[in-house]
């Protein structure tokens, strides 16, 4: 062997999907570590509505494909203890929330890329009306998304939601509907 020869350094492959660009802000995100659970692509999205029905789907799958997910709950920790192992260590970061509480919606969303809104009810609790859930909360969620540069907003709505509906759920889910458009234009619905 001749002296002042170096071993080459082990090159890592890229593939397209290591590097992406945020569309609010143009910020390049490299996506580390090996692909799957014990990896970062890059991306965070953040929940909501994620100890429901779906929800817990939704966490499992992103965290599954290596997104940091932020899971937003109200109520007590053991509402989404079981979320955590999910996702990798720091993957799946709960956050308790208000959805009356604009600080903490923005807290919630801030580093996010996408959000998604699973929050939904078919009847009114002690608490919260049809329209506090389904009209206002995803308005002011889907508001404060758009002022914190989220560049993807995903709202699950209701099969069938009309304002003319003979059932005061969907009547509701309709209205959350337009007001979610109106706050959040370009949102998936």
């Amino acid at each position: 062997m001749t002296k002042g020869l170096v071993a080459p350094a082990k090159l890592t492959k890229r593939g397209k999907a290591d590097v992406m660009i945020r569309k609010t802000t143009g910020q390049t995100l490299v996506g580390r570590g090996t692909y799957g659970r014990q990896s970062w692509n890059g991306q965070t999205a953040t929940v909501f509505g994620c100890s429901g029905f779906l929800g817990r789907y939704v966490v499992a799958r992103l965290a599954r494909q290596g997104t940091k997910v932020i899971i937003p709950y109200r109520g007590l920790y053991e509402y989404v203890r079981h979320l955590r192992p999910t996702g990798d260590l720091g993957m799946i970061v709960p956050m308790e929330f208000d959805v009356r509480n604009p600080s903490q919606i923005e807290e919630c969303v801030r580093y996010s890329d996408v959000v998604i809104n699973l929050i939904g009810r078919n009847y009114a609790t002690k608490n919260f009306s049809l329209d506090q859930v389904h009209v206002d909360a995803a308005q002011s969620i889907a508001e404060i998304s758009r002022e914190a540069g989220v560049s993807r907003f995903i709202h699950m709505s209701s099969i069938n939601a009309r304002t003319n509906a003979h059932s005061d759920v969907l009547v509701s889910k309709a209205f959350g509907e337009q007001r979610v458009r109106e706050s959040f234009p370009g949102a998936n619905i």
